[in-house]
This record gives C-alpha cells, structure tokens and sequence, in this order.
C-alpha cells in the first residue's frame, strides 16, 4: 500500500512539472540579461503574442515590466527567438509586426520611461 502511495505521488509530481516545464524553461533560457525584471508569466504572454500571433492584451503590469525593461531588451528578445527558429505563426515580419505593434501599445499606456539608450 505504501508503494502504491509513493507511485501517487510521484505520477501527480512528474505530471504537474511537466505542465509547468515550458514556462519555466522559457523564463530561464534564451532571455537576455536585460529581460531578468519581466515575469515568467508576463514573458511567456508576449511570446504567445509575438510569435504565436496570440490576440490577448497584455496586462498594465506586464507592460510596465517591458517597458521598463527598454526597447533594446525588447528587440533582442525577438532577434533570439527569429535567429533560434523556433515555430512561428505566419512571417518572420509578421513577428516583428506583432513585436512592434506590442512595444508601441504598451508603451503609450505603461506609465514608466523607457531607461536611456546605452551610449
């Protein structure tokens, strides 16, 4: 009975890491240091906006945290997912479309200010 109780919990363990495995693999790989201040979750619904063409707005939290973040850190962030070549819904300027269309929106309502351009 026991062993049987073990195998439990480790079938309900094995299935709940491998439903968080994406998320927690796209918060941690291929984001550049600039991006460490977004959220996993906010991260991964603008990776369902700018790559899978998710129709979703993101949230006034999220924007903030991207803007914050810079446009740089935005751009570098889509050049990593263009140049991985990963799956993409539709053109690559269909990405960048989507990436502009995200960076422009968010930032006309986020209340934060962009940092300065790096010189």
């Amino acid at each position: 009975m026991a062993m049987l109780k073990n195998l439990s919990a480790l079938t309900i363990l094995l299935a709940v890491t491998i439903a968080l495995l994406p998320r927690a693999t796209f918060a941690t790989v291929g984001i550049p240091d600039c991006a460490k201040g977004v959220t996993g979750d906010c991260g991964f619904g603008f990776f369902k906006i700018i790559v899978l063409g998710d129709t979703s707005t993101p949230t006034g939290e999220c924007c903030r945290q991207l803007v914050k973040a810079g446009k740089n850190c935005h751009n570098q962030f889509v050049e990593s997912i263009v140049s991985s070549r990963k799956p993409i819904r539709g053109t690559i300027s269909d990405v960048y479309r989507r990436s502009n269309e995200t960076w422009n929106n968010c930032s006309a309502t986020s209340s934060v200010s962009p940092p300065e351009p790096a010189h």
